[in-house]
């Protein structure tokens, strides 16, 4: 028997293969789900100023130093996201409250044995406020879980979930896709 191609060769090629289709999972934006609709005139512009809040509920365990991490990430994100939209009429200052409903880092020990182990789980109510009267210009829940297994499944950490998590509320408050 001569194969054409070795068996080293063949399991090599399915494993990279099998990595690529399986990096989607984690660097895939969550969807937000509306519950106030925002405005075209309310998404965040260019020379719009946004300050980012994260609180968490209270059985919600959480520590400042990661509520800090999720709001740099999301200002990070609306930063980027935010220049490619001209702003139109007088610059506004916004206030993005995100309020955790569940965080869980799940266990990556888990998830390098098999999928659907180890889950991480981030999940948030979102409102936003327009200064100087504070008024509410949108609200929304999103959603960020991750199982894989595997090595694949092993690597991620929760602060890869967080980057996809804060980009899928960027995308939401500024109308752009991720």
């Amino acid at each position: 028997m001569n194969p054409r191609y070795p068996v080293s060769t063949i399991i090599i090629a399915g494993s990279m293969l099998g990595v690529l289709l399986l990096s989607g999972c984690a660097t895939t934006a969550p969807k937000a789900n509306f519950s106030q609709g925002m405005a075209l005139g309310s998404l965040i512009a260019s020379n719009d100023d946004v300050k980012v809040r994260v609180e968490a509920e209270q059985n919600v365990s959480v520590l400042d130093a990661e509520r800090a991490r999720i709001a740099q990430l999301i200002e990070a994100k609306i930063a980027a996201k935010k220049t490619a939209i001209l702003g139109s009429g007088e610059k506004k200052t916004y206030e993005v409250e995100v309020t955790l409903t569940r965080y869980e880092k799940g266990s990556s020990v888990a998830r390098l044995m098999l999928a659907g182990l180890g889950q991480i789980h981030i999940d948030a109510v979102v409102r936003v406020y327009v200064d100087p009267d504070k008024r509410k210009v949108g609200e929304f829940t999103i959603k960020k879980t991750f199982a894989w297994g595997g090595i694949y499944g092993g690597s991620t950490s929760m602060e890869d979930i967080e980057v996809t998590f804060a980009g899928g509320i960027a995308a939401a408050l500024t109308g752009q896709a991720e």
